[in-house]
């Protein structure tokens, strides 16, 4: 998401003769002070990155309970999640408070509710196993380096309009159907160590699920160099 900083006026000066040094309020910044210089945009922010936050929440609390209404509630946030991510941009751009904290925000977001939140959605229904993690810990750095890319080159790939014309491998919300998909697994009862599509292999003692191949494409596409996708 792309953020225009907003101008701010300067601080009045301080003669010597007016700060004193035992004055505590001299260069003490006011409690609170970050919370209170949110934008609108960067609250709209905030709820993605507690969508994310609270799905990862309920997939665990399904391993604990095995109670399917969690996993539902686990996979119902990743599309919440989207939302604030679509709409964050186009409120800090109604409301002119782009900045670019808001885009710093907006990744460490995408990171949680895209990346983390998916991994530990699939960890939840069997992807157990050690090669399993391996993967899912490959598609997580996976979105962790599309994500740094897109910081560090968007000031190079904007266009005259100050926009960004086209994204540089899928974008990472695009693994919110790896999250829908999951939830077609739940309602067909196909989630369990056994019971996932392609079923289970061991390699050399250790367990490898298929399924798990799904994460693997999806991080390969993130971070691809080739795959240029219009950005509307």
């Amino acid at each position: 998401m792309s953020r225009r900083t907003k101008s701010k006026s300067s601080p009045p000066t301080t003669s010597d003769s007016d700060a004193s040094p035992m004055s505590p309020s001299v260069g003490k910044p006011k409690h609170f002070t970050m919370m209170r210089e949110f934008a609108l945009a960067d609250i709209v922010t905030l709820l993605n990155s507690a969508s994310g936050t609270t799905s990862i929440f309920a997939s665990l609390k399904y391993m604990t309970t095995g109670n399917e209404w969690f996993l539902w509630a686990a996979v119902g946030l990743l599309p919440a999640a989207l939302f604030f991510d679509v709409i964050d941009g186009r409120v800090a751009r109604w409301t002119q408070s782009a900045s670019p904290m808001g885009r710093e925000l907006d990744s460490l977001a995408d990171v949680i509710s895209f990346g983390v939140a998916p991994a530990v959605l699939g960890f939840a229904v069997g992807l157990q196993g050690l090669f399993d993690l391996l993967v899912l810990l490959y598609f997580v750095n996976c979105g962790v380096a599309r994500l740094a890319r897109y910081n560090t080159t968007f000031d190079h790939n904007v266009d005259k309009s100050g926009k960004i014309s086209f994204f540089e491998g899928t974008p990472i919300p695009t693994t919110v159907f790896i999250g829908l998909w999951i939830g077609y697994l739940i309602q067909n009862g196909q989630i369990g160590d056994l019971a996932l599509p392609g079923g289970k292999l061991v390699l050399g003692g250790w367990t490898f699920h298929p399924m798990v191949l799904v994460y693997a494409l999806s991080g390969t596409l993130q971070i691809s160099k080739t795959i240029r996708i219009p950005k509307p």
